[in-house]
């Protein structure tokens, strides 16, 4: 064999070596592709996936925070309006007790069960408390307070404590007359 025919035969050789390997290497390259591909396309779907369950997510937040917000504001609606009822009954209160104030002072010192020693009162109750009788002396808030003869007992006729009474005792009776 000549030089030339074995040169000849090498290179043959190595060109179907290096087709063969190419030819691998193509092989082996779209398996990796097609993998890529299978996995791009796993991590698209779990991807849209996760998107789909974060938005139903972020949905039903959304919808449950607005259904609190509007409880709170049925809530404080409801409140507004009971405030309001007992400011009426206690502007009406006060009304009484200036168009009755003989009647009021009476009927605070017959609930007394102790003897009365003075009466601290509102301003214009002044006259009333003293032609019953009783030592005045005037405060800032409006209504009554009737005190002992020792200074020891106390009965509470402000308005505003009788307002307070009213709200603690009867707040669901006039919610349930308002709202129902």
């Amino acid at each position: 064999m000549a030089l030339e025919d074995v040169k000849s035969e090498v290179l043959n050789d190595a060109e179907e070596k290096a087709n063969s390997i190419v030819e691998e290497a193509e092989e082996e390259a779209e398996e990796i592709r097609e993998e890529a591909q299978q996995e791009a396309e796993k991590i698209e779907e779990r991807v849209e996936k996760e998107i789909e369950e974060e938005k139903e997510s972020i949905k039903k937040k959304g919808l449950a925070n607005a259904r609190m917000k509007a409880k709170e504001k049925k809530l404080e609606a409801k409140q507004n309006a009971l405030n309001n009822v007992f400011d009426e009954f206690r502007d009406e209160l006060s009304e009484k007790v200036d168009d009755n104030q003989e009647e009021f002072v009476t009927s605070c010192v017959e609930k007394a069960d102790f003897d009365v020693g003075k009466i601290q009162g509102s301003e214009g109750l002044e006259d009333a408390v003293e032609s019953e009788g009783y030592d005045f002396e005037e405060i800032e808030d409006e209504g009554l307070v009737v005190v002992s003869e020792d200074g020891l007992k106390r009965l509470n006729f402000k308005l505003d404590k009788i307002v307070e009474n009213y709200r603690e005792n009867y707040r669901n009776q006039v919610a349930e007359k308002l709202f129902n």
